[in-house]
């Protein structure tokens, strides 16, 4: 199957310079205290959240249960100051501290002998582990119309393990620190203005929470074609119910320094405007009544890429005269122009997200890769106020020009490019607490995905298990 990165054969300067967060270690195996820290975390909050106070009578449980809120006390621990419910403040009015931990597990079954890595030599691996995200920061409101929002990618942490084919075994690799999120946004009146590293919001799915998202991953091809945080100015519509919404805004392609290497993306803070930039811009109507379901929304996103990333003689010579590569710390989007339509509805506990998207001039690719189009359909019903369903169908088309999501397939031997990939999701949530779902989940899914394209072996077919786990946070 055409869909999957061979990491023996991938060299550094093919890719986007986009930071991973996570460094290998040829030496260091993988700790062996992160899955018995995750049950014990995972079970103790399932337990606080059913938790009522121990000398509450038989009488009293009910209103022991009304009285004590597991979940506002565990949301408390984060708001260090509130001048609405500590003491009036005319210079600070919240401040509060975030902590974000989800840590996966996945499982792949390529189609196909001998495509697993390292299987041929008696050392192949179908399973994987990392701490998928660890971040942690702050956010601050003061002057009753600004808001300070620092966060930062926590290193250390286990990361996924890749095969090293020359050696025959598998690397581990730990999570890098980074600043993930660093910029000041002020409110004045209708309008709201935000200046600093921020993530530019196009496309439904990434303009989503990673803490709020209903599958494991985002859909491929949103992953493909989104940015990464990036220096930049924004304003949008202040409020969120208006009938008619919008937002634009300007980002740089690059986060690193000047010097060489890819390494030099991590790097933070850094700042650097070598490889031009990037536009956004979002029209939103608020389509609710209008259509099927009670509540719903209509976005319209677009970016424009100013790089100079197909520019290959005038790279040359920019690295000669300022030892500087674009490419390897590219940070921008996937295509020199995105488009993407969205449709967000919901009627009591069933959800659906619609979303047809497109890159014209991918960047990153091999030659004869140009433009990509996809479409996304993701319906989820809340069965209960703790568990909901979710099933997903993605589709991605263009000629050479499908990048696979290498973070769950690196464990195989195919190619990570192919030219049509369609993949059917099915899943379940489990929401820890009621009051605030979001802050503690475990996710299960499993998903097929069948490619064809480029690679030698033609068109060929995937299952890839997965298992994921969000340990208690709190949204920023």
């Amino acid at each position: 199957m055409a869909g999957l990165i061979d990491r023996s054969r991938l060299r550094e300067e093919e890719l986007p310079g986009r930071p991973s967060h996570r460094h290998t270690n040829h030496r260091t195996k993988m700790k062996t205290y992160t899955l018995p820290v995750i049950g014990i975390m995972t079970l103790g909050a399932a337990a606080f959240a059913n938790t009522t106070p121990s000398k509450a009578s038989t009488g009293d449980v009910l209103l022991a249960r009304d009285s004590f809120s597991p979940c506002q006390w565990l949301g408390d621990r984060f708001k260090w100051f509130n001048a609405e419910r500590d003491h009036k403040n005319p210079y600070i009015q919240e401040f509060n501290v975030s902590l974000r931990m989800q840590y996966g597990m996945d499982w792949i079954d390529p189609n196909g002998e001998g495509r697993v890595m390292g299987e041929k030599e008696g050392n192949g691996r179908r399973f994987n582990d990392e701490w998928r995200r660890f971040r942690a920061g702050f956010n601050m409101k003061f002057l009753k119309n600004f808001k300070f929002n620092n966060v930062w990618n926590i290193g250390g942490m286990d990361g996924l393990e890749s095969y090293n084919a020359s050696e025959n075994r598998w690397d581990t690799s730990d999570l890098t620190y980074s600043l993930y999120e660093l910029n000041l946004e002020y409110k004045g009146g209708p309008i709201t203005y935000a200046i600093g590293k921020i993530k530019p919001r196009i496309t439904g799915e990434y303009r989503t929470s990673s803490s709020a998202i209903l599958t494991i991953e985002r859909s491929m091809l949103v992953n493909q074609l989104r940015s990464e945080t990036n220096y930049g100015f924004q304003m949008n519509n202040s409020d969120k119910n208006d009938k008619i919404g919008w937002a634009a805004g300007i980002w740089l392609n690059g986060n690193g320094g000047t010097g060489t290497g890819s390494f030099n993306n991590r790097i933070e803070p850094a700042f650097n405007s070598q490889d031009n930039c990037f536009v956004t811009g979002t029209l939103s109507y608020d389509t609710s009544n209008d259509v099927f379901l009670k509540k719903s929304r209509l976005w319209l996103d677009y970016a424009h890429n100013f790089t100079k990333w197909g520019d290959d003689a005038q790279n040359k010579a920019y690295d000669t005269l300022h030892d500087y590569s674009f490419k390897t710390k590219y940070q921008g989007t996937g295509a020199k122009d995105v488009v993407a339509l969205t449709w967000e509805g919901s009627q009591g506990n069933f959800s659906l997200m619609t979303e047809v998207m497109a890159g014209f001039n991918v960047i990153g690719m091999k030659a004869g890769a140009e433009n990509v189009f996809g479409v996304t359909i993701m319906p989820s019903y809340k069965f209960t106020p703790n568990w909901e369903g979710v099933v997903r169908y993605q589709m991605a088309a263009g000629s050479n020009a499908v990048k696979w999501e290498k973070r769950y397939t690196q464990n195989s031997t195919y190619s990570g490019t192919s030219d049509c990939m369609q993949a059917l999701y099915l899943g379940v949530n489990y929401y820890i607490f009621e009051c605030n779902p979001n802050m503690a989940k475990i996710m299960a899914g499993i998903e097929y995905a069948h490619s064809n394209g480029t690679d030698a072996s033609k068109k060929k077919g995937f299952t890839l298990s997965l298992i994921h786990i969000s340990e208690p946070t709190r949204p920023y």
